[in-house]
């Protein structure tokens, strides 16, 4: 299967380009992930992991409240 794919960007122009520039996007949409992951409050993730266990009346209101 390998060899397939190398077979196909072999015969582009400048591929190497091509594929640092796919490896810097991952790169960079990882480390935004990370960052946005990191920067959230603890509280957030406290509050969703609740959510499944409340109940419906009492996640309406605070839906309806914030």
């Amino acid at each position: 299967m390998l060899k397939f794919y190398n077979k196909i960007i072999a015969g582009v122009d400048n591929a190497i380009i091509y594929q640092s520039l796919a490896l810097l996007l991952f790169v960079l949409f990882f480390l935004g992930v990370t960052f946005m992951v990191m920067n959230k409050p603890k509280n957030y993730y406290n509050d969703m992991s609740n959510l499944p266990l409340e109940d419906n009346e009492k996640r309406t209101n605070n839906i309806n409240t914030k």
